[in-house]
């Protein structure tokens, strides 16, 4: 989990250090490593202004998931870091549940 607890406090410092977060390659991780990820994500939330903009950008596999337990974590986060811009995901993940 050391992988996913090291990238989460990346995403989390201002003046996002691109070239380690891209050094890091989550496509094949599995869904489990991805929640406690996101896990991590949103206990560091709220993480400085633009970076889960960012973050939706980079990881389309997670913002754009179909799977229930990744998208609860993102409207999580979408949520604690106040990206109105997301706020459509959330209504329509608690209207598919």
């Amino acid at each position: 989990m050391r992988p996913a607890d090291e990238l989460a406090e990346l995403w989390a410092t201002d003046g996002l250090n691109m070239e380690a977060i891209e050094a890091v390659d989550i496509t094949g991780w599995r869904t489990y490593q991805l929640v406690y990820f996101l896990d991590q994500v949103l206990q560091k939330s709220p993480l400085p202004e633009g970076n889960v903009k960012r973050l939706s950008k980079m990881y389309p596999k997670i913002s754009k998931a179909q799977n229930a337990e990744l998208r609860l974590r993102w409207c999580q986060i979408v949520l604690k870091n106040n990206l109105e811009a997301e706020y459509s995901k959330v209504k329509d993940f608690l209207h598919s549940q």
